[in-house]
């Protein structure tokens, strides 16, 4: 006989997988992470640097990305 997880039902347990997956390619496919991980390939830059080089993002955006 199998043990079953007693503490989490099973669909909980996918509702919050699936809602993790979602969250996750909410933010990878958001115009600016893209931009800015391709910015960032080389290795870290400054805010600045960083700010310059991808040109027309607002701080406001930059910081929350």
């Amino acid at each position: 006989m199998a043990v079953a997880n007693k503490t989490v039902p099973k669909s909980e347990s996918c509702n919050h997988d699936r809602k993790a997956m979602a969250e996750v390619l909410d933010r990878v496919g958001d115009k600016w992470t893209i931009m800015i991980v391709s910015a960032l390939h080389e290795g870290p830059l400054r805010y600045g640097e960083l700010h310059r080089h991808i040109g027309n993002i607002s701080q406001r955006m930059l910081t929350l990305t």
